[in-house]
């Protein structure tokens, strides 16, 4: 009965895991209301590495497929991407990105990090924002960590729309639609010149 149980619990924490791979120890303890120690016993036997490895596993694939941009062009840190398809960072907000004398985060800073995951969303070599949409749903302080998952949508041509979704926890605070086009960097001809 007990292994049952436990058989239980473990299909529980795998599928967490793979909904939500950024969760906490302290997290799924919530989740699947088991103590600290249990999910880190559970995570041992199944081989699930801590947070910290799994981030920084993520990152390494991630960033092995990235072809739109360097990995230091990226606003925060990639830490997951299936090209043409959706990508996943983050960005823990340093001091410099606050305004003045607040601990609120500049808008522009989460700005960046949702255009450079729409970009880096598109495997392509030369990949530029040409439209956004862009809606603020909240602030964001220093300390918080902002997850931005990016989902491709239609595409014609060369041209992606690609959405943003940016959150701290459960709140979102950011929601972006960008058109992206895949350009030649080497053929200037190529690229429109279009008018605002």
């Amino acid at each position: 009965m007990r292994s049952e149980g436990r058989k239980k619990r473990h299909k529980q924490l795998v599928k967490l895991i793979e909904t939500n791979p950024l969760l906490t120890d302290e997290e799924i303890s919530s989740a699947l209301g088991v103590s600290l120690s249990t999910v880190r016993l559970d995570r041992g036997l199944l081989a699930i590495p801590e947070l910290r490895e799994r981030t920084r596993l993520m990152a390494e694939h991630a960033t092995s497929r990235l072809k739109s941009l360097r990995a230091e062009e990226v606003v925060g840190e990639l830490i997951g991407l299936e090209p043409n398809n959706w990508a996943l960072s983050t960005l823990l907000p340093t001091p410099d990105m606050a305004f003045r004398t607040t601990e609120l985060v500049g808008d522009y800073y989460i700005y960046a990090q949702a255009a450079s995951l729409a970009i880096a969303t598109i495997d392509a070599e030369m990949v530029v924002v040409e439209a956004a949409r862009l809606k603020f749903c909240g602030p964001s302080y220093l300390g918080e960590k902002i997850i931005a998952r990016s989902k491709a949508g239609t595409h014609k041509d060369n041209r992606y729309v690609v959405s943003v979704h940016s959150r701290i926890g459960e709140r979102e605070i950011f929601v972006g639609r960008f058109v992206v086009a895949v350009v030649d960097a080497y053929d200037s001809e190529k690229v429109e010149d279009g008018t605002c």
